[in-house]
């Protein structure tokens, strides 16, 4: 599995997270409701949203990797 579609499924992720969370916040909204979508919806953006950054450096890293193997050649 390639890193786009890591990132693709991570990103499908949240937004399921995010339509479904929509869904139940329209008819629960108390203040238990706000610390569920503090500590955990939020939560979870936040930390996809840090995930597909570093694959990102991640692929670019092994890149740039690959790149300078194959211009050295090799080891």
């Amino acid at each position: 599995m390639s890193d786009s579609s890591h990132k693709a499924k991570l990103k499908d992720a949240v937004r399921t997270l995010q339509t479904q969370w929509s869904v139940i916040r329209s008819q629960w909204n108390d203040a238990q409701s706000d610390r569920v979508q503090h500590e955990v919806v939020e939560r979870a953006e936040e930390s996809v949203r840090l995930a597909v950054l570093a694959l990102d450096q991640l692929g670019e890293a092994i890149a740039r990797a690959r790149s300078d193997c194959s211009e050295g050649g090799g080891m």
